[in-house]
């Protein structure tokens, strides 16, 4: 019973919940949010081009390489691999996975992923 107390009286003040650190430090970031923005087709372009992401959609999981020519190429976790085309124009960016229908949409930045068309898109850094 007496531990019981002692242990009641040392955690009155300490804060609640879960903490995650990281050799003594706290794990969690410390970045400063990002207002959402809309992106131009230049913008667009020095986003994707030549680069991978993981992408998030209605029908698909995977990971998607957009080239400067306008083509890209995925590897959807269920559905195996493919290649599509993308478009940026204004702040429309349209995607085209295989032989589906065109989608297309505002391409937005939210500070730790993109939106475009129907897809979430976080960047794969080596």
């Amino acid at each position: 019973m007496l531990l019981a107390l002692t242990l009641a009286a040392c955690n009155a003040g300490a804060p609640k919940g879960v903490r995650i650190t990281n050799n003594g430090t706290s794990a969690t970031t410390d970045k400063t949010p990002v207002p959402i923005s809309d992106f131009t087709s230049d913008q667009i372009i020095a986003a994707i081009s030549g680069k991978t992401f993981q992408y998030t959609r209605p029908d698909g999981n995977g990971f998607v390489t957009y080239n400067a020519d306008g083509t890209f190429s995925f590897q959807d976790d269920v559905k195996g691999g493919g290649d599509g085309r993308w478009t940026a124009k204004g702040t429309e960016f349209c995607e085209t996975w295989g032989k589906g229908p065109t989608d297309c949409g505002v391409f937005k930045n939210t500070g730790d992923a993109y939106f475009a068309a129907k897809s979430r898109l976080v960047e794969m850094k080596t």
